[in-house]
């Protein structure tokens, strides 16, 4: 399955930071859910024109610890080359790591002028569990 923007997330209303919480039917759906919440807040919610993919992957210890791998590594391209993600497919998401296709477009500063200033991606409340047949993924950005 490959999502795109727009999505739906809950902001949760962090003082000092800027936490999201998605859901899904599936772990997978729950991760690119994540993405693409990353995604609003960096763009104000405004759309990205996907200019091409790329294959991310990301390793961790848990299923949490890879989704903040995976977002760490999609702000560090933001930080290096300006790209945003516009769609997400999960290819694999384990405990162990992920493999992402994520449909890549340029920021672009005036269109993207009311997007959160995120500056890292934190272990604080960091989630990604399953519940009564839902999954329900949460990151907290520094802001």
């Amino acid at each position: 399955m490959r999502l795109a923007l727009p999505q739906p997330f809950e902001d949760l209303g962090h003082v000092a930071d800027v936490g999201v919480a998605v859901a899904g039917r599936t772990a997978e759906e729950a991760l690119a859910r994540l993405v693409l919440a990353y995604a609003a807040l960096l763009t104000g919610g405004e759309g990205v024109e996907v200019r091409g993919d790329e294959r991310v992957a990301a390793a961790g210890e848990g299923r949490a610890a890879v989704a903040v791998a995976l977002l760490r590594e999609l702000l560090f391209r933001f930080a290096t080359a300006r790209v945003v993600p516009g769609e997400c497919e999960v290819v694999r998401f384990d405990d162990q790591g992920c493999e992402v296709v994520v449909g890549l477009g340029a920021y672009d500063p005036e269109r993207h002028a009311e997007g959160q200033d995120l500056k890292a991606v934190t272990w604080h409340a960091a989630r990604m569990e399953e519940a009564g047949g839902v999954w329900r993924g949460q990151l907290v950005f520094d802001i």
